[in-house]
């Protein structure tokens, strides 16, 4: 049945499916897209791009995303040459309003890394130490009942380490700041993926600053990286150009909001806009210590989750609040957001300054990463990808 659907649901949409292109001849230089509307197929005719961009790329790109009936989607590339960007599809089957670069996506747990940085910064000011019980900074209710989870520091709150479930609850629901949490297993022994410990270490830092963490981001990322359409919280100026999720065959949800920062999910951004972040904040440094910067990218263990595939986890470690993946091409640095009906990820290579994010508005956008990527850094081995799939 999902198949089916599937194979309906791009030719009905055909007519409204876009691509822009950005090709610049310097990291972050300013260039207008060139739009290709497609007139009713489900590929484009590019025509001739000026550049080196290979006109088939555009469409291969936009086949990718057809093939899993993937409604809209933001690509943004970047390397020593310059920044290609692809806008898919429409934000939302309902409207047809096609996906351009000022269309905000859901990022997902990619807001995860924003404030890994920005408490990475604190860390270098002296205001937080990463080894010290957060519980000594801050009274946390929640965690009242549990002793060992008072053991709890930011360095484990960053590499999943701290015991804590992913979430205890729902955490747009209404009852999530007062229902308790505790932990599964001894802190700092091994490795869960947990949003609670994130927001446990979002309510410390908040605490010690006195600052809301959306302000923090605003000041110490937003600002800094001239990312204009980026927001923790639900941002009225943004609503006429956000996009909505997507279940697998195609259905659009309700659009959401997110009036409670949480530093685990509810980042909403441009893919151009978290290229600058991930260029800057990641990988030139900018804002941090040097050996800060190194120490996020330095595996603090393994990041084994349990699943089948060995191989993978063998492949996979984790850093201060990023993913870290070695093959082929080197070492890199990645990270991949799930909030059901938004998808997305990025990966980047430090050594050789080559990145791309992936934003989608489909319960489906992880099914398309492997083959965009290849797109752009040729054939190598995803252990990340393969590692997600046991992830949670």
């Amino acid at each position: 049945m999902k198949s089916a659907q599937r194979k309906v649901l791009i030719p009905a949409l055909s007519a409204t499916f876009s691509i822009a292109i950005v090709i610049s001849t310097a990291v972050g230089a300013g260039a207008q897209p060139i739009n290709f509307p497609t007139t009713g197929s489900a590929f484009l005719d590019t025509g001739s791009l000026s550049g080196s961009t290979d006109p088939a790329l555009a469409q291969r790109i936009n086949a990718a995303f057809a093939a899993h009936g993937i409604p809209g989607a933001q690509v943004v590339y970047t390397d020593g040459k310059g920044r290609q960007e692809f806008n898919y599809g429409v934000s939302s089957v309902e409207t047809g309003n096609a996906v351009t670069s000022d269309t905000v996506f859901e990022a997902a747990s990619l807001t995860k890394v924003v404030a890994s940085y920005v408490v990475l910064q604190l860390v270098d000011e002296g205001v937080i130490d990463l080894d010290r019980p957060l519980s000594e900074y801050f009274e946390y209710p929640r965690i009242a009942a549990d002793p060992a989870a008072h053991k709890i520091t930011a360095r484990m709150a960053l590499t999943h380490t701290t015991g804590l479930p992913n979430w205890a609850t729902g955490p747009s629901s209404a009852e999530f700041e007062t229902t308790p949490v505790s932990t599964t297993f001894e802190p700092g022994t091994q490795w869960s993926y947990s949003g609670e410990g994130f927001y446990y270490l979002q309510k410390t830092v908040e605490s010690l600053t006195g600052t809301p963490f959306a302000e923090l981001a605003s000041q110490r990322v937003f600002q800094r990286f001239g990312m204009t359409s980026s927001d923790l919280l639900t941002n009225p100026a943004f609503e006429a150009v956000t996009a909505v999720g997507h279940t697998a065959d195609g259905t659009a949800k309700a659009l959401r909001n997110f009036p409670r920062a949480n530093v685990a999910y509810t980042l909403k951004t441009t893919a151009g806009d978290y290229s600058k972040f991930l260029r800057g904040a990641l990988l030139a440094g900018e804002g941090l210590e040097p050996a800060t910067r190194d120490m996020m990218f330095t595996a603090a263990g393994s990041a084994d989750h349990g699943g089948s595939n060995k191989d993978a986890i063998d492949h996979i470690k984790w850093g201060l609040g990023i993913g870290l993946q070695e093959n082929e091409l080197g070492k890199a640095i990645w990270h991949w957001g799930d909030n059901g009906a938004f998808k997305a990820f990025f990966i980047a290579y430090p050594e050789t300054g080559r990145s791309v994010v992936i934003m989608t508005n489909s319960e489906s956008g992880l099914e398309a990463v492997n083959d965009v990527v290849h797109e752009f850094f040729g054939p190598m081995t995803m252990y990340a990808t393969d590692w997600i799939k046991q992830a949670e």
